[in-house]
């Protein structure tokens, strides 16, 4: 049909194609809500909708999908954490790894998944001297985006310079504009790099960091470290959802719901929290008499457990003159003054 998608069409068709031989083999004729309940009961991986067929009123059917969904989760890509990152570009040899370099400096960056890494042409970056400005176009959520690479600041890591370096590896007379293009022993190929090659450098970054079960770093690694680190850093929804170019806030919501600076961030105000409450509020004034004759000693210890609002601690003088007036003190924690009183 001319409303599905061209990547996933040959997909659709052969999901149909399973549940007519279902309907072939089994005599059923009718396509209604009690064979749709029938055939996902027997064949759960099999999802069929076509023919403009609204299922949307089953709700016997979609209330036995939804509890075939209990406790599932999604598989997601590992991610990087900003030092892995900086250890890659600064000990992997370029002879063997720049492309996969670049690769990384691009995807984490931006946010890219590996499709845009795939099909970002040369019309698509542009060289600002100080950083590199590179447009995502016509991506999936139909957003334009567009990022910056720059220097960076890890000591011994150019960004800037891995990048340049690849590009003026690129051999004259290459046939198309794709950017990345393969990169043999220190040389690059006028063979443009496949999405496969590409969904595979985050496995081959692991591996070269020997971190463990590499084959869980997939091509949505870049993507999702971006993400995390952005996140990890306290920005807000706003600025998560441009740098992604999601239209939803619900992905956005949950990388900051599983950052781990997050978690941090708010057990310390918990911890920090508590102990303004629970933690009482001394104030211990003492008066010395020492070299200074004609004057009393006095000691006064105050109290006061500090609440959800300002406390302010009023000290009665030990004079009884009425022309003092009492000293207060507002928030104060474990603190000591000493002043003198003249007889």
């Amino acid at each position: 049909m001319a409303f599905f998608p061209k990547k996933s069409k040959a997909l659709y068709e052969a999901a149909y194609k399973t549940f007519q031989d279902w309907q072939a083999k089994n005599r059923v004729q009718a396509t209604d809500e009690k064979c749709l309940l029938a055939y996902f009961s027997q064949e759960l991986k099999d999802k069929s909708r076509r023919r403009s067929i609204d299922i949307s009123g089953f709700m016997n059917l979609k209330s036995f999908l939804k509890r075939k969904l209990d406790g599932y989760r999604p598989k997601k890509s590992k991610i990087y954490t900003k030092e892995q990152i900086f250890k890659f570009l600064k000990e992997a040899e370029d002879s063997v790894h720049l492309a996969t370099k670049v690769a990384l400096i691009i995807g984490v960056y931006g946010a890219c998944r590996r499709e845009k890494i795939m099909k970002l042409s040369l019309d698509d970056i542009e060289d600002l001297k100080d950083s590199i400005k590179i447009t995502i176009p016509n991506t999936k959520t139909k957003i334009m985006r567009q990022f910056i690479v720059t220097k960076g600041e890890a000591p011994g890591v150019d960004m800037l310079k891995l990048f340049r370096l690849y590009a003026e590896k690129r051999p004259a007379g290459t046939g198309h504009s794709r950017f990345f293009v393969s990169y043999r022993f220190g040389k690059c190929t006028k063979q443009a790099m496949g999405i496969n090659t590409i969904a595979k450098l985050p496995r081959i970054i692991a591996e070269h960091l020997k971190l463990p079960s590499p084959e869980l770093y997939t091509g949505h690694c870049f993507r999702r470290s971006s993400a995390s680190l952005l996140a990890d850093s306290g920005v807000d929804i706003s600025v998560l959802k441009r740098h992604g170019g999601w239209k939803s806030s619900s992905v956005a919501e949950g990388y900051v719901e599983n950052s781990l600076q997050q978690k941090k961030s708010i057990a310390t105000k918990i911890l920090d929290e508590a102990a303004e409450v629970s933690e009482p509020s001394e104030v211990h004034i003492v008066t010395s008499s020492k070299n200074v004759p004609e004057r009393q000693a006095e000691s006064i210890t105050v109290n006061s457990t500090l609440s959800d609002t300002p406390s302010t601690i009023s000290l009665p003088m030990p004079s009884s003159s009425s022309a003092h007036k009492p000293v207060q003190f507002n928030n104060v924690t474990n603190c000591t003054i000493n002043f003198y009183q003249t007889k």
